[in-house]
């Protein structure tokens, strides 16, 4: 039961994360960003990085146990190429801001 509440915490964590991410995305597109007053809507993505990442690992790590054991392939699937999808996009985030950090000393 404790391990299912863990699971769903994580699940949740994820999901938040990855809206965290897309709706402050999917405005800039639609309206144009133009500044960096604008920008500032990512700033909770950025926030939960560390803990959204870890959330996603533990999510995909489930879901990829999932499809091996075949319970709900079709439920599983989508689910690991988001959260697949969102670690790459973490991985780039977190190479882009450090070779910009190192770039700008």
């Amino acid at each position: 039961m404790l391990r299912k509440l863990g699971l769903a915490t994580f699940y949740v964590i994820a999901i938040a994360y990855i809206f965290s991410i897309l709706l402050p995305a999917f405005y800039c597109f639609s309206h144009g960003c133009k500044g960096p007053g604008e920008l500032d809507a990512f700033m909770p993505a950025f926030m939960l990085t560390p803990l959204g990442a870890l959330a996603t690992v533990v999510a995909l790590l489930h879901a990829v146990q999932r499809i091996k054991n075949g319970q709900s392939p079709w439920l599983f699937w989508p689910l690991a190429i988001v959260f697949s999808i969102v670690l790459l996009v973490v991985l780039v985030l977190v190479a882009v801001i450090i070779a910009h950090t190192a770039l700008h000393r």
